[in-house]
Parts: C-alpha cells; structure tokens; sequence
C-alpha cells in the first residue's frame, strides 16, 4: 500500500512539471492534452489504489492478522502442552517419592514393633520363669531364693529402663518434651558423668580407665539443657565402656571449632565398629552385635536417645571408627555468650 501511494505522488509530480512547462511555451493544445492525460493518471492512480486496498491489501492484511493470531495460540498451546506435560512429570515424580516413603514407614514400623516387642517379651519372659520356679518349690530354698529375687531384679530394672527411653523417644519426635536451657561448664558436667559411672566400674570390678583430656578450654560455658545433655555424655561414655577394652581407655575432650561452637570428642580404645553399620548406629534398636548387646544389659536406644536429644538442640552428633583401633563419638553444643 505505501509504494501504490508514492506511486500517485509521482505521477503527480511529473503531471505537474509537464503542465508548468507547456505553460511557458504557450501551446494550449499540448495544455489540454497534458491536463486529460494528468486526469487520466489521476483517476487511474485512485482507482488502482483503491481497488488494491479493498481487493488486496485489507484481506492480506485481515489474512496476516489471523496468521499471527493463529501462531500465537499455537504458541501458547504448545507451551500450556509443555507445562502440563513438566507439572504431570513433577506430580509422578512426587507420588514416586510419596509411595517410597510410606514403604519406608511401613518398614521401619512393623521392624519397630517387631524390636519393641522381642526387647519387652525378653524380660518378661526371664521375670515370669523366675517367680514361676520360685512357686513351685525353689522359695524354701534362701540361698535359691535369693538368686531368683536378684536375678528377677535385674530384668525389671531393664524393663523399666526399656519403657522409659521408649517414653523418652516418643515426647522427643512429638515435640513434648521441654528444654530447660542454661549457661553451665560443660567440663564440670563431665567430671560428675565420670563419677557416676566410676561407681559402676567399681562395682562390676572393670578395669576401663576414664580419662578427661584437660586443655585451655576447660572453663567455657555451654547454653544447653543440662539434665538432656548429662543424659547424652551418661550414653556415650557408657557405650565406650560397654564396647571398648576391658582395661581399655576412654576419654573425652572439650574443644572449640569457631567462635560460637564447641564440640565433644567421646572415644574408646577396642575393636571399632565396622563401617557398613555406621550409617544406622542411631536408629532404635540398631545392634552391630545383638546378642553380645543384650548380654550387656542395654535398651538398644542408648545412642537414639543421644541423637534425638542433640537434634533437640539443634546441634549435631556422628560417629567415627577405626577396626581395631576404636571409635569416636562427637557433638557440639552453642557457646553460652
């Protein structure tokens, strides 16, 4: 449409010229021509212009809108195909993930149960067979007597140890259970840890040495809960002892990794723990050697109990061991300001 226009314009243009110059050579005749052929040009021009813009260029016009109006809602449809196409992979990918996890949960539920029920129905039993030989005649027997009653003693001790670091787990993962935070060395809390468990050395008649490695950062402050964290040190050094040399060394050390952080080695002198049982340590009921374990008289929820208590805090706890060297557990804990 543009070159029809300038066309016209040319054509005027030199209509116009050749009118001026016959003006000047005073030929009317040629006047008269030149003005019919100017006419001419000019209704001709408008008449091609128009027929051009109605027959033509509108429909192309109309036809090019339509095209790219049509190019665009492919476009679009093409991208809503591909969004619907990334949004339905995302939902298969998400229900994949969804079905493994409640395979995961059903697993790790009925192993649960199953380790719940096999570590309740083993003191039981052991209480029940004791009472039951006693009433059936061992009773008159004292020295008998007193071997069942004490025996018996042991397996409800363990019982009620079993039933309260289940209770202990259960308030941890449903969040009831509260933290009392304060500031406190961390070093005196080792050293009563120590004395405790020495008692039991003591009474057991071990031979385990418990050795606190004094450096400059004895007199840091911890901001903690107290109790939860004497609970943790109770387990790890217990573990150490239980599953270290019996006239083995275990020691722990207070040390800082940045301004705001200290961390605690818990290690032990025996044959470490093999690396394939290492990433399932802290999972409830997990024993590198079950039936050693329950001979030892644990729960099975020692270090589970650790761990979740950590968490609580908001800090970290692993685990590290060398076969026949021995292992070493760490956690950290915030410095009080």
């Amino acid at each position: 449409m543009p070159g029809i226009r300038r066309l016209g314009i040319y054509l005027f243009v030199v209509s116009f010229i050749l009118t001026f110059l016959c003006l000047i050579a005073f030929d009317h005749q040629a006047l008269i021509s030149l003005a019919s052929a100017f006419l001419t040009a000019i209704i001709t021009s408008g008449v091609v212009t128009l027929i051009f813009k109605f027959q033509v260029y509108r429909p192309l016009n109309r036809f090019r809108n339509h095209l790219y109006t049509a190019i665009g809602e492919r476009e679009k449809s093409d991208q809503l195909l591909l969004d619907m196409e990334s949004a339905l992979q995302e939902l298969k990918e998400s229900h994949k993930k969804e079905v493994a996890q409640l395979k995961e949960i059903e697993t790790f539920r009925r192993e649960f149960l199953g380790n719940v029920s096999h570590e309740l129905k083993t003191p039981i039993f052991a209480i029940q067979g004791f009472i039951d030989t006693l009433l059936d005649g061992a009773m008159d027997d004292p020295q008998v007597n007193k071997d069942f009653l004490e025996k018996a003693s042991k397996h409800a001790d363990r019982l009620d140890n079993l039933v309260k670091d289940l209770l202990i787990i259960s308030q941890l993962e449903t969040g009831q259970l509260q933290m009392n935070m304060e500031d406190f060395r961390i070093y005196d809390l080792v050293l009563e840890v120590f004395e405790a468990l020495e008692y039991k050395l003591t009474r057991k008649g071990r031979s385990v040495r418990l050795k606190l490695v004094s450096n400059e950062f004895d007199n840091i402050l911890v901001h903690a809960d107290r109790e939860r964290i004497r609970q943790v040190l109770t387990n790890l050094i217990d573990n150490a002892i239980k599953y270290g040399l019996s006239s083995g060394l275990v020691s722990v050390q207070i040390r800082l990794i940045s301004s705001k952080k200290a961390v605690i080695y818990v290690s032990n002198e025996g044959k470490g723990i093999d690396p394939e049982h290492l990433p399932r340590l802290f999972e409830r009921f997990y024993r590198v050697d079950k039936s050693r374990s329950r001979e030892k008289g644990g729960t099975g929820l020692g270090l589970a109990i650790a761990k979740h208590l950590i968490e609580a805090h908001r800090e970290k706890i692993s685990v590290e061991s060398d076969i026949e060297k021995g292992s070493i557990f760490t956690f950290t804990l915030t410095r009080a300001d």
